[in-house]
């Protein structure tokens, strides 16, 4: 039955470039058409997909009709069930393929720009091995820029050298088997253009960093890890704008030279290792604009950041980085040990107090801060600090779960800092004490610069605390509306079912403040 299977391939990717969705099963093609979204000008198909099924963008306004009358007729019978809301077709094959039959495949191959097959399977390998004999030194689609691969079968992965073409600027593949880092010889070879690269699962090998040094034009990298050869090579890329890096190589950041390039257009860094990160910052910081910082995601058992890492972090942010370029700064830890129970004896290894934080208020155009490392004891003095030092902020989060609860010190005086310094924010999320409520600056009638700001919409306030009777929680209603009049919605995390009367009461009155404040 496979001796069809080239004719059926080349009439299912021919309808699919014209501007449909076929599906391939063999050794019948039964495939459901489905309409263009909108009739686009003729242009280079922009994409095309495997997950499972072959699907493609329209580029063109095309009936199904069209497509078939496209082919010779004496190559299939067509049969159709109207059915479903959908037509779906069966082809039934007359002949085995001839040469002609792939002429439409080739003329929209070369439209092709883009190509992913999110989940390659053996029960349709069959169409890479005729592909491979059609085309044996590659480049199916040679003008083809873009390419997903991530095989769920080791036998599968080496079939992605029939997509390889001189023309890939952005590649992005799954390594999860010993064999695959054959790879990189082939891409060494073909691909030398690629501007971005994602190499993703599975542990490293020593076959990347060559290929990754021969590459002149990358712009961003997703790895695990990095030698020192190829870190230095990134360093000296004058395009090269983002890092993503797992593992700290041992030796990697102790070697460099100190007469080497310090990456002059890295923009964005994203780390895996906050222990290291301080020694990555003194050789990538300069020029940074987003950073996010965590915990190893497949370290186990996970931990939880230390006081004294976090103080070392934030000593190398001010001392490496720009002050008036970071915008974005997000560290986090891994989210299964977010709920962790750290032993009260040993809290104070863990909280990080407003005299560590101060560190940070250098960085005066911080727009985007999210700091869920560890737990942060605040105060009212040093949230007006934080509220004076980042005017530009728009979203502030210090997310913290109740398995950690430690006195609440900032209250809803701190919280008014905010609307007062910060015009820009739109979202907080912050713990804090509002079982007393100030008087509104609002109220007092003194006329001030900015009292309220109209740009605040989100609240999360966690496990804050507040009043459980009726007229304490619409006091803080009040207050918050005078202070936020744009603010439509207050969030507060729901506490399991064992918690004490007392926390589900609060939970109920910041639920109620949210419904009065619409």
């Amino acid at each position: 039955m496979f001796k069809h299977l080239p004719l059926l391939f080349a009439f299912a990717i021919s309808a699919m470039l014209a501007g449909t969705s076929v599906h391939l099963r063999a050794p019948t093609l039964r495939d459901r058409i489905l309409q263009p979204r909108a009739a686009l000008p003729a242009r280079p198909c922009p994409a095309l997909s495997f997950a499972g099924a072959l699907t493609v963008t329209p580029t063109a306004s095309s009936s199904p009709r069209l497509v078939i009358n496209a082919h010779s007729s004496s190559a299939f019978d067509e049969g159709s069930d109207r059915r479903e809301e959908n037509m779906t077709l069966t082809i039934t094959i007359r002949r085995t393929a001839r040469a002609c039959d792939w002429d439409r495949f080739t003329f929209y191959a070369r439209r092709v720009r883009s190509f992913k097959d999110a989940h390659v399977r053996r029960d349709i390998s069959v169409v890479y091995d005729i592909l491979a004999s059609k085309f044996p030194n590659g480049a199916v689609f040679p003008r083809l820029e873009t390419l997903d691969w991530f095989p769920i079968d080791s036998g599968l992965f080496h079939r992605v050298r029939v997509f390889l073409s001189p023309r890939l600027t952005r590649l992005h593949i799954s390594l999860r088997w010993s064999g695959d880092f054959g790879i990189f010889d082939t891409l060494s070879a073909k691909c030398l253009a690629l501007k971005n690269l994602h190499i993703g699962d599975g542990d490293s090998s020593m076959e990347i960093y060559p290929f990754i040094c021969a590459l002149q034009h990358l712009e961003t990298l997703v790895v695990r890890c990095l030698d020192v050869k190829a870190f230095e090579h990134l360093s000296r890329l004058p395009r090269f704008r983002y890092l993503s890096i797992m593992f700290d190589t041992p030796g990697l950041l102790s070697s460099r030279s100190k007469d080497s390039p310090w990456f002059p257009a890295l923009r964005a860094l994203r780390c895996e290792f906050i222990d290291a990160a301080p020694n990555l910052l003194e050789q990538t910081g300069r020029s940074l604009v987003q950073l996010c910082v965590s915990s190893p995601s497949c370290q186990w058992p996970p931990t939880t950041p230390t006081k004294r890492h976090i103080q070392e972090l934030y000593a190398a942010l001010a001392s490496h980085c720009t002050h008036m370029l970071l915008e974005t700064l997000n560290v986090t830890k891994d989210r299964s040990c977010r709920a962790q129970l750290i032993d009260p004896a040993q809290l104070d290894l863990y909280v990080v107090s407003g005299d560590d934080l101060r560190k940070l208020f250098c960085l005066r155009n911080l727009v985007h801060v999210s700091l869920e490392h560890t737990i942060v004891d605040l105060d009212d003095a040093v949230a007006l600090e934080m509220a004076q030092a980042w005017p530009c902020i728009e979203l502030l989060a210090f997310p913290c779960d109740s398995l950690h609860r430690i006195t609440l010190r900032m209250t809803l005086e701190g919280v008014s800092a905010f609307a007062e310094h910060c015009p820009l924010v739109r979202h907080l999320f912050i713990l804090f004490d509002a079982t007393s409520v100030p008087k509104s600056k609002l109220a007092s009638g003194k006329k001030q610069c900015r009292a309220s700001q109209n740009k605040l919409t989100s609240l999360d306030v966690a496990y804050s605390l507040i009043g459980t009777k009726k007229k304490e929680w619409q006091r803080v209603a009040e207050f918050l509306r005078l202070i936020f009049p744009a603010l439509d919605h207050v969030e507060a995390m729901k506490p399991d079912s064992s918690a004490s009367g007392h926390v589900l009461a609060m939970h109920r009155s910041w639920m109620k403040v949210s419904d009065a404040i619409r």
